[in-house]
């Protein structure tokens, strides 16, 4: 892994040191090097213990979001800052500011913003980390790693342990879903792999990470997760089909394919009984009325969320009109009492449409289609480490958007921070590896005219 100057994201770059951290500054102040090692130890807590660790999803975002807020210029911040990452930061305003219009509408109590304000959090964090980032080595380093961790954790529950459902200090959903994610991020790292001197070591690792996480969702017996992997596979199809037929990846992808294969055999056994589980209780809803499964209460969720909608159309009930429609379907015999202790509705889609109506719905939207636009563009770069970046960027965006057919993942904190930041995070890394390849062929280019 090659030490890396500072860059920030209009290409402007700073004095090379060997030595130094790999995105320290070097001709600049002490107190940018501090930051730039600060923003570098709060990333790498976030990738490293994102799934296990009580609280570490938070640690990293909120160390930067202070950093940024307390000790820089943000005149000098914004500096640079181009217009795919507006279009960016412009979809995180909106989510926001359509859940805070119409908290404010609703007459919400303050505590209601606080999930609403962590987009706002996000943007200023992307914009600090555009300047204080990491190179894509070492984001893909640090992400495989923690997906090892996240699979050696559930391996260690699974094996030796005896557990039947894995999980870490949430629930089994965070672990299994946030280990694939880490298991995604760590594949779409084979693409830059390809053009690393040491290529295959660094292959073996990469597949290591994404065996370790695909493991660690199988063994949380996390549903949502597996029903997402078909689609993440057509976009990983889409984007590596150039080099597949050149035939550059083969043999990793190969080696990715057999070992997940291998890890998948071993706990078919526990696939098949989830996926049997989640039809049985599927056709009892439908034909017997039986909504006290798993399976059961979303469908009653649903319909309250859906009822909650029906109220209020363009804004939604709010929260607080939202646990009132429960309540009324609960005394009216029409979904199950136990629906009333869930803190959401199991689908985000749904749970934006009752609590923000076709407002929320349309901004969310807008996230998730921008976010996996821009990324999806980035897909087709010339600049291996942007288009591995953008591709780890499209599977979780993905993953993200099937997941969330049956969770509400931004109804919590963790949610809300495991999601929007690892976004700008993947995005702002990306746009520094593309400013760096710009001024890369620039200096090149003087270089040429100057001898000529």
């Amino acid at each position: 892994m090659q030490h890396e100057p500072f860059i920030n994201s209009d290409g402007a770059t700073l004095t090379k040191n060997p030595t130094a951290h790999p995105d320290a500054i070097t001709s600049g102040s002490a107190w940018d090097r501090v930051l730039s090692w600060l923003s570098f130890l709060a990333l790498a807590s976030y990738l490293l213990f994102y799934v296990l660790v009580p609280d570490a999803y938070a640690f990293g975002p909120s160390l930067m979001l202070i950093l940024a807020l307390l000790t820089y210029r943000w005149k000098k911040l914004r500096a640079g800052i181009d217009r795919e990452s507006l279009a960016l930061l412009g979809v995180l305003w909106m989510f926001f500011l359509s859940q805070a219009l119409t908290l404010l509408v609703h007459g919400e109590d303050l505590s209601e913003f606080d999930l609403s304000t962590r987009y706002v959090a996000a943007s200023l964090v992307m914009v600090f980390v555009l300047r204080y980032g990491m190179s894509a080595g070492w984001f893909f380093a640090l992400a495989a790693l923690g997906a090892v961790m996240a699979g050696g954790y559930g391996l260690y529950q699974a094996e030796f342990q005896g557990v039947m459902r894995v999980t870490a200090f949430d629930n089994p959903i965070h672990y299994g879903n946030g280990a694939m994610a880490l298991g995604l991020l760590a594949f779409s790292g084979l693409v830059w792999a390809e053009k690393q001197p040491c290529r295959r070591i660094w292959q073996a690792y990469l597949c290591l990470g994404t065996v370790a996480g695909i493991y660690a969702s199988l063994v949380s017996g996390t549903r949502s997760g597996w029903v997402a992997f078909p689609v993440v596979t057509v976009i990983g199809l889409y984007a590596f089909w150039r080099p597949l037929i050149q035939r550059k990846i083969l043999f990793a992808l190969t080696v990715a394919v057999v070992a997940v294969g291998f890890m998948a055999a071993s706990q078919v056994d526990l696939v098949e009984r989830r996926t049997a589980v989640a039809v049985s209780e599927f056709v009892d809803y439908y034909e017997d009325g039986r909504n006290s499964t798993s399976v059961g209460l979303r469908l009653d969720m649903w319909k309250a969320g859906i009822g909650a909608f029906k109220q209020n159309p363009l804004i939604g009930s709010g929260p607080t009109g939202t646990d009132q429609v429960v309540d009324e379907l609960i005394a009216g015999g029409e979904i199950h009492p136990a629906v009333r202790d869930f803190r959401h509705l199991h689908n985000q889609y749904v749970e934006v449409m009752a609590r923000y109506g076709i407002v929320g719905l349309v901004t969310y939207l807008l996230l998730l289609l921008v976010s996996l636009r821009l990324f999806m563009k980035k897909t087709r770069s010339d600049v291996p480490q942007v288009q591995a970046l953008a591709l780890g960027g499209s599977f979780f965006v993905t993953l993200h958007a099937i997941v969330n057919l049956t969770q509400s993942m931004l109804e919590r904190n963790i949610g809300v921070t495991m999601f929007v930041f690892m976004v700008v995070f993947v995005w702002a890394i990306l746009k520094r590896e593309e400013a760096k390849s710009r001024r890369s062929v620039l200096t090149r280019e003087d270089c040429s005219r100057a001898n000529s």
